[in-house]
């Protein structure tokens, strides 16, 4: 048997390759291909399937999604691990948008780059994929900040002024005790993280 050293190559540069659209993953949802009990998301038409939620990372999202709700108040949604479209091939999971106020609450649809003021992805053992695929796409949408919560290393990133090619603006929060939240221009609010790790 003779095996390469090189890494295989994929299958789109030697075939026609599919992908798949938001309505026809919502479809596979909704004719159980998609089983119930089967975390996903859909990244540039690919149906990338999501590690189990530790006990670390379950508590932090817990921990922030309840503290950004005391401090946001009714101006802006707090959703927890729910999608958000992107375009029509990609509809991530974050762990946490930050979504403007609508009557409906997005039962009518889901949210869109527009509607999100802020995601956060709370990162164990999926740091380098939120880092290296999730946080180029939320910035090639417009998406206007993303935190990026490294437990293993202890520290909340911040990325801000999405381009095309990536983030512009990306901080590591030095003080947790007073961090802006974007709710937009006539709305000032902070929120203390000095217990987030």
């Amino acid at each position: 048997m003779i095996t390469s050293a090189t890494a295989p190559r994929r299958a789109s540069s030697l075939a026609r390759v599919f992908r798949v659209s938001v309505t026809d993953y919502h479809r596979m949802g909704e004719t159980g291909i998609l089983g119930p009990d089967l975390r996903t998301e859909l990244i540039d038409g690919e149906i990338v399937e999501m590690p189990p939620i530790g006990h670390p990372h379950a508590g932090t999202v817990k921990f922030l999604a309840n503290l950004m709700k005391e401090t946001v108040g009714r101006d802006a949604i707090v959703a927890v691990q729910d999608p958000v479209w992107l375009d029509d091939h990609s509809e991530p999971l974050p762990d946490i948008a930050l979504l403007r106020p609508r009557p409906d609450y997005y039962r009518n649809g889901h949210p869109g780059p527009a509607d999100v003021l802020l995601l956060v992805e709370v990162a164990d053992s999926s740091l380098a994929y939120d880092r290296e695929v999730k946080l180029p796409r939320y910035s090639r949408a417009g998406i206007p900040e993303v935190w990026l919560v490294d437990l293993a290393g202890r520290r909340l990133a911040i990325y801000r002024q999405p381009t095309a090619d990536g983030y512009s603006e990306i901080r590591t929060a030095d003080d947790l005790n007073a961090i802006a939240l974007p709710l937009g221009s006539d709305v000032h609010r902070t929120i203390d993280l000095e217990t987030l790790f």
